[in-house]
């Protein structure tokens, strides 16, 4: 099975509850992480060791994109920009500093320097938020890390699979309550400690090759699963 999740802001429970199911195995099964694994949430920093030492034991199964959280994380350490500070930042380095090493933060620091910003299988092609029409998947940018919704959507459905080689692009980035497929893009970001309802906010693990998902729900704490709801897009 192929599985996504993306945008888990540092909710280290919810993020654990799902991955570590019976019935996935991360030694047969594949996973693509779209990135925004940090801040916000109360435990950005287990989040990150977590995600590092999965993707350490299972090189060819996980694969891990940076989001712009992380890429503002890299800001602040290769240029000392306060930026990151204001969005989650200053939490997530007090419980980096409080968890580990100098050594051992920097090790993550450059491990996430090498993270792709685009995961391309032989299904889908993945992005943290969008992807720019103008370049080739290979030219992409890290402008696009901050894509919204709305400017991918916007996007002519028709140019985004000549991109893709008609593919789907499976992202997150903006929040949203349920996941649906326009037969081009899967927002998958359920809004873990974003989403302005707080008990509607939640993370997912979603399954990409029977098109289901399971979400977790901070707020109650519950486990649901549904179907992914499909639409044809307008192409011109």
């Amino acid at each position: 099975m192929d599985y996504f999740m993306t945008d888990i802001h540092g909710d280290y429970t919810a993020m654990r509850t799902l991955l570590e199911q019976p019935h996935v195995d991360w030694s047969h099964d594949r996973l693509v992480l779209g990135g925004d694994m940090i801040n916000r949430g109360p435990q950005s920093a287990e989040v990150l060791q977590y995600i590092y030492q999965l993707q350490q034991q299972y090189p060819k199964q996980i694969t891990v994109l940076c989001g712009n959280h992380e890429q503002m994380l890299l800001d602040y350490y290769r240029q000392d920009d306060p930026f990151w500070l204001r969005f989650g930042g200053k939490e997530t380095l007090k419980g980096l500093q409080a968890l580990y090493s100098p050594a051992y933060i920097l090790q993550l620091v450059d491990w996430i320097e090498q993270l792709p910003i685009v995961h391309e299988d032989e299904n889908y092609v993945y992005t943290h938020s969008g992807l720019d029409v103008q370049r080739a998947l290979s030219e992409q940018t890290r402008d696009i890390l901050w894509m919204t919704e709305a400017d991918l959507y916007h996007c002519d459905a028709a140019a985004l699979l000549q991109l893709t080689a008609n593919r789907p692009i499976v992202h997150g980035h903006t929040p949203i309550e349920r996941i649906y497929f326009d037969s081009v893009r899967l927002n998958c970001d359920l809004g873990s400690q974003t989403y302005p309802i707080e008990e509607a906010r939640g993370v997912a693990l979603v399954n990409v090759t029977d098109m289901n998902y399971q979400v977790y729900r901070p707020f109650s704490g519950n486990m649901e699963e549904h179907r992914i709801l499909s639409y044809e897009a307008e192409r011109d």
